[in-house]
């Protein structure tokens, strides 16, 4: 008996609301979330997508503030068929952005063919469902049709082509759209069942409509701002570990990495080994064919070592052409083979589509009980058995003394 009660009192409740007031509701929540991704647009102008979609955010409350601006104009028939038809184009044209604008930002290409096919069918059958044949059921199920299939695409790029940075929050928005897809597969079939004659009309099925719009709709940008923030957050990271020009670590970032290898060998005698190299005659490099060419073969020296190591060793860029790896799990006889492989890799493959031929030095050690966690000598250690190999005559791997 409670139980009844309590649904008819519910089921009274959500039909006294308000269908303007829900309508204006969503247009102002629309504004406010423009408000934020504009600012973001502004923030981070280098991502593409973000002002298309900051866009699609404002017809979207523009359009739905036409609607309780409707019943106004009801005496004056044209006026009241224009802002039908602008309020349903507004409103679709915001889901087509929102879809161009995610795309865009993942840097996919827009097939825009289809697109602007898909407006053009929107728009063609908008029309005509308005000032020639007024059809209210037939209009919403093309407004349907339309951001079903924009809603599909979002979901596919969402998945298929999201980094890995943006895992999270390409999660979020693709659950975001799939209820949506949902929503609107229910509105689809309740619109011919309840005979809903008018958008404003206070049935479940308008309600439902819009409750779903104001609460998707926040979800669906505030997850789009979170994974502008989420990128932002990589690429500043990025920024501050890795070496602009060679994508390794940078010296600040390598430091971490050794402190931890230090620790595990203090806790369990885990040995790592280091290799330090450096280029031999860069400086002749870059007289003979320019400085460019010689950040060409600084790129081309990273690709060889990182597509010759292990994935757990680790490269950094010490300083101007050297670079220092680190190997894990590594004695010294091993980090020797390890060095001499990566050498004549380099020998025998010169950079700039085999125009340039270069070759390194390189020293070896490993940390051992004798530096008591202190990696400094082990450094200066393999810095000097570097410049032995280079006194030798370069292009040669040569032991630290002490190792």
């Amino acid at each position: 008996m409670i139980a009844v009660f309590l649904n008819y009192q519910f089921g009274n409740y959500i039909m006294s609301l308000d269908i303007s007031t829900m309508s204006v509701m969503v247009s102002a929540a629309s504004i406010l979330q423009s408000i934020t991704l504009i600012f973001f647009f502004f923030l981070a102008k280098q991502y593409q997508g973000i002002g298309i979609y900051s866009i699609g955010t404002v017809l979207s409350a523009i359009g739905f503030l036409i609607f309780p601006i409707r019943p106004l104009f009801i005496n004056q028939e044209t006026i009241l068929l224009n802002l039908r038809f602008l309020g349903n184009l507004l409103i679709v044209s915001s889901q087509i952005l929102y879809t161009i604008g995610i795309i865009k930002f993942l840097n996919q290409k827009i097939n825009s063919f289809f697109f602007i096919g898909l407006a053009s069918f929107f728009l063609i059958t908008e029309v005509y469902f308005v000032y020639f044949k007024n059809n209210f059921i037939a209009r919403n199920m093309i407004a349907i049709l339309t951001v079903a299939i924009c809603s599909i695409l979002a979901i596919y790029y969402l998945l298929k082509f999201r980094h890995e940075s943006l895992l999270i929050s390409s999660n979020f928005i693709s659950i975001q759209f799939l209820l949506n897809l949902i929503f609107l597969l229910f509105r689809a079939i309740m619109l011919p069942v309840s005979n809903t004659k008018a958008l404003l009309e206070s049935n479940l099925v308008n309600i439902i409509m819009f409750g779903s719009v104001f609460v998707l709709d926040y979800l669906r940008n505030s997850g789009f701002i979170m994974m502008v923030t989420q990128r932002l957050f990589h690429d500043i990271h990025r920024l501050a570990t890795l070496d602009f020009l060679t994508n390794a670590l940078n010296r600040r970032a390598m430091q971490p990495y050794l402190d931890h290898a230090i620790a595990q060998f203090n806790r369990g005698q885990i040995p790592f080994s280091l290799i330090m190299l450096d280029v031999d005659h860069f400086k002749l490099i870059n007289d003979t064919y320019g400085h460019d060419r010689g950040d060409l073969v600084l790129q081309h020296l990273t690709k060889i070592l990182k597509e010759n190591l292990r994935c757990h060793d680790l490269i950094s860029r010490w300083g101007g052409e050297e670079f220092l790896i680190l190997l894990p799990q590594t004695d010294l006889q091993e980090a020797f083979l390890v060095a001499n492989q990566l050498r004549m890799k380099i020998e025998d493959n010169p950079a700039d589509q085999g125009l340039i031929y270069y070759t390194i030095s390189l020293g070896v050690g490993t940390f051992n009980q004798q530096y008591n966690g202190v990696l400094d000598s082990l450094l200066i250690g393999i810095d000097q058995a570097l410049y032995q190999a280079k006194q030798n005559g370069r292009n040669q791997v040569v032991k630290a003394s002490n190792c």
